[in-house]
């Protein structure tokens, strides 16, 4: 069960990411998006020199460019989102990445989970949902949100677009290891967000120092998730690691309490009963 403890833990990777990206709202996006995969590289490169690979195969370059790509869009779309958009209206809609996986992840790897696993996803998806509306709100209050506030649309495609990366993650993680290819995709999105970074170089510079401390740990954030999904892609099929992953939004209700004074976490407590349901019906059947 190393890779269930691996998915849960990676969650609070997640959980720190949105919170910072969220604390960070007066930066810059395009300095967010950089120095979220730029200052996760030395870490995850210490890490790589214990774990290189015996083995490459040539394809896991293109597919880390190609991973690259999607995830500077996305990455900045989630940031767009988090910005613009309330926590509570926004969030929920990531819970529909582990739904998307169920199909993609059965076209792109052939994976396909047991009826039992099956169930538990569907329960971990509809527990994230329900951990991020506010009481009072409504049921389908993020839905209703999707004509009303751009960055629920955003998180929808970001949640779709997930569900391809995490594949490209699993397919990229086969033709090397888990680190290797992590480091190869922050490395591409580092060097090809790098230019964007010049671009008002000075005013950036100015940024990045006034708020060193959270984008470093926006970094060490970042390089902590990946290191943990990656390791627990390796191990047991995507649906499974992402849907276990986003169950662990109970960190962001932790964070949002005590960090940000967020109260009424009725539905907070309802959601989380049902993603562990969700969660001991994947590990344990």
């Amino acid at each position: 069960m190393l890779w269930a403890f691996l998915s849960v833990i990676s969650g609070l990777g997640d959980a720190v990411i949105f919170a910072m990206m969220k604390k960070l709202k007066h930066v810059n996006s395009s300095i967010i998006v950089w120095v979220q995969y730029a200052f996760a590289l030395p870490f995850l490169l210490v890490l790589l020199y214990f774990n290189y690979p015996e083995q490459i195969n040539a394809s896991v370059y293109w597919i880390a460019g190609l991973n690259g790509i999607l995830l500077i869009i996305t990455t900045y779309m989630l940031v767009k989102a988090l910005q613009t958009s309330k926590l509570s209206v926004s969030l929920p809609m990531l819970s529909l990445t582990p739904l998307f996986l169920i199909i993609l992840s059965y076209f792109m790897l052939k994976e396909i989970p047991t009826s039992a696993g099956f169930i538990g996803i569907i329960l971990i998806a509809a527990g994230a949902y329900i951990v991020n509306i506010k009481n009072g709100k409504g049921l389908f209050e993020p839905f209703n949100s999707l004509f009303k506030i751009k960055g629920s649309v955003y998180i929808i495609i970001v949640a779709f677009v997930w569900s391809i990366t995490s594949n490209l993650f699993k397919i990229g993680i086969i033709a090397s290891n888990a680190l290797f290819f992590t480091v190869l995709v922050y490395f591409f999105i580092s060097l090809m967000m790098l230019p964007l970074f010049f671009i008002n170089f000075n005013k950036k510079l100015a940024e990045i120092r006034q708020n060193l401390k959270l984008l470093a740990f926006l970094g060490v954030s970042s390089a902590f998730m990946i290191a943990l999904v990656s390791y627990a892609m390796a191990i047991a099929i995507v649906p499974y690691v992402i849907s276990l992953k986003r169950s662990s939004l109970i960190f962001s209700i932790f964070i949002g309490y005590f960090a940000f004074k967020e109260r009424n976490i009725r539905n907070s407590l309802i959601g989380t009963a049902i993603m562990l349901i969700g969660g001991i019906l994947i590990t344990l059947f």
